[in-house]
């Protein structure tokens, strides 16, 4: 894919954002399904765009769906991703938009849940070559290492 938004000649489709994986069959989702416990896998929903590096992911979720409410949700996430890796973001809105540019150089993930009562987005950003593979070579090096978890990291 880097190389089609290098290429000289750029296929003028590539000059705005892009879904992918929309055949809904991404790498990622066995293991969304294995690490929740969910018995189906969710709608995943990654879009790229012409930019060096940050990354935003969105899941969709019908409350119907759910055995609790959004509050229970956010209150969840706030709870689990509290950093200072990955952290939970309460107020995220950016005048309707929700940049993944936002967290771009750093190695840091912020998870937000937006929506309503009946339709919930679970949204993650991130830079994907420093939360991605790189950034997380570095926690597990620290993980293994016993040294502090964010050493080396930029958050």
């Amino acid at each position: 894919m880097i190389a089609q938004y290098e290429d000289d000649e750029l296929d003028p489709l590539l000059t705005g954002p892009r879904q992918y994986g929309i055949t809904q069959e991404h790498k990622h989702l066995k293991e969304m399904v294995h690490v929740t416990g969910l018995t189906a896998k969710p709608v995943f929903c990654p879009i790229v765009a012409d930019f060096y590096s940050g990354m935003e992911v969105t899941v969709p979720l019908f409350a119907e769906d759910l055995r609790g409410t959004v509050s229970d949700i956010r209150a969840a996430y706030a709870a689990k991703y509290a950093g200072p890796i990955v952290r939970y973001a309460e107020n995220t809105d950016e005048g309707g938009f929700y940049s993944a540019a936002a967290l771009s150089g750093t190695d840091g993930m912020e998870i937000t849940v937006a929506g309503n009562d009946d339709r919930i987005l679970l949204v993650a950003r991130y830079d994907n070559l420093g939360k991605g593979a790189s950034g997380a070579a570095v926690e597990c090096l620290n993980l293994v290492l016993g040294a502090e978890e964010t050493t080396g990291l930029e958050l």
